[in-house]
């Protein structure tokens, strides 16, 4: 078991403790040298530089999720190394729970972890939901369960509602009522910041009664269909076989896959039951330790051989992005959408999945109109979107810088089709180069 004490076990602790600093080391070069820079990455991370600009979320910005995670991180500043640091004290935290609960299997799950180990507000959720099922064992105080899970609601609104609801199944009423309590606390801090800020409609505009245009607009993978599946069964049966309320936050936090159905968010909830999975499979504990070794050794081998070739460099030729995995495609498109945009007048658009990566390199300032993609846009979806166009254009020259890439991928871009079709039919076509398109209304 993963814990601490004294006296004769002071060896195991500092072992124990170099464990977790190897963790933090591999973890942070994992995900700067290894894991290739993601939308979602760079869009928590433009999150918290938005709010670290003085911009307010919801009001200046649109963000589907609750704000706690962007705030937190907002406070530690504007560089993309510190963002990956923090996030590998929230890896460590899960890493120990992982030991703590896996005691068999857990550097094989770990080691599924560290490609889905980027920065995300899913993260501190999982870390979260491994607290809450330490509470639960310890027969913690029902106040302050409530408490994180209404911290885990902050974090990402349906997750907390789903592992809310799991917390009912504990059957007793004064139970459930205390931490009802509990969970109103941390809320009230939030709903203050939103009224100060007169934010409050737009928080509930984007991160609730925009989710039915979220839900409908997704192709799903059917192998990751297929895990969440096996983990639905298996955790369900755990559940009827032993009555245990774990089991029951397990299965709930695997609907946060809902409605995409991709890698990412079937995996992050299969992993806790993974673990549990693997354990029951009594594997070698010193096998697995250098199983995860000789991976580790691997994959960074690999990457270097990747490095050497001419589709990478690091560090790149990027500002923000320095010290990320970022191809040097990438670099040469940001490259020329500066130079289009310098040459064009009035106000401009970014019409592009990649609108907050290019923003965020080139530091122009963020607005709503840069995450445009499906259940991002409100109750108005994408049609109030076209509207503001077309009514903060009727008197101002506009121009939209358009990547036609979008189309192609629409099969797994999150990206609105409907707002590309509308401005390629109803603003005048320019120029292009490769596909980036330019529109103007003049």
């Amino acid at each position: 078991m993963a814990h601490f004490s004294f006296g004769g076990n002071m060896k195991n602790n500092k072992n124990y403790i170099l464990e977790l600093i190897l963790i933090f080391i591999v973890t942070i070069l994992f995900n700067l040298f290894i894991n290739g820079l993601t939308n979602d990455e760079v869009w928590n991370y433009g999150f918290a530089y938005n709010i670290s600009n003085g911009l307010i979320p919801y009001k200046d910005f649109n963000m589907l999720i609750t704000p706690l995670f962007p705030l937190i991180m907002s406070i530690f500043g504007r560089n993309i190394v510190v963002y990956h640091i923090l996030n590998g004290f929230i890896c460590v935290g899960i890493f120990y729970y992982v030991k703590k609960n896996n005691p068999r299997s857990y550097y094989v799950t770990y080691a599924v972890l560290l490609f889905f180990a980027l920065p995300n507000y899913s993260l501190v959720c999982l870390l979260l939901l491994y607290i809450i099922l330490d509470l639960e064992k310890r027969k913690a105080n029902d106040y302050l369960i409530g408490i994180i899970l209404g911290i885990t609601f902050l974090t990402k609104q349906n997750i907390g509602i789903y592992l809310f609801i799991a917390s009912l199944f504990c059957n007793d009423f004064k139970k459930v009522f205390k931490r009802g309590i509990g969970f109103i606390i941390p809320c009230v801090g939030i709903f203050i910041y939103l009224i100060y800020n007169n934010s409050l409609y737009e928080f509930i505009d984007y991160c609730f009664l925009g989710i039915s245009d979220f839900t409908g607009n997704f192709n799903y993978y059917y192998s990751c269909l297929l895990i969440f599946i096996f983990s639905f069964i298996y955790l369900l049966y755990k559940y009827i076989k032993t009555r245990n309320i774990k089991f029951i936050y397990l299965l709930s936090f695997q609907l946060m896959a809902y409605p995409l159905f991709d890698a990412y968010h079937v995996i992050i909830p299969f992993i806790p039951a993974f673990g549990y999975f693997l354990d029951e499979l009594k594997l070698s504990k010193k096998i697995i330790q250098v199983f995860f070794v000789i991976f580790i050794i691997f994959i960074f081998s690999y990457n270097f051989y990747l490095y050497s070739g001419k589709e990478y460099s690091y560090p790149n030729d990027s500002r923000e992005f320095k010290y990320r995995k970022l191809d040097n495609n990438s670099i040469k498109l940001l490259e020329n959408i500066n130079y289009i945009i310098n040459k064009l007048d009035g106000r401009i658009f970014l019409i592009s999945g990649n609108s907050y990566l290019i923003k965020l390199e080139l530091g122009y300032s963020i607005d709503k109109y840069d995450l445009l993609c499906d259940g991002n846009l409100g109750h108005g979806g994408y049609l109030s979107i076209i509207s503001e166009f077309d009514d903060i254009c009727y008197n101002n020259k506009c121009s939209f810088v358009v990547d036609m890439n979008e189309f192609y991928k629409s099969n797994v871009s999150q990206y609105n089709i409907g707002i590309l079709e509308y401005i390629s039919s109803n603003y005048n076509f320019v120029n292009n180069f490769d596909s980036i398109y330019i529109y103007t209304n003049y």
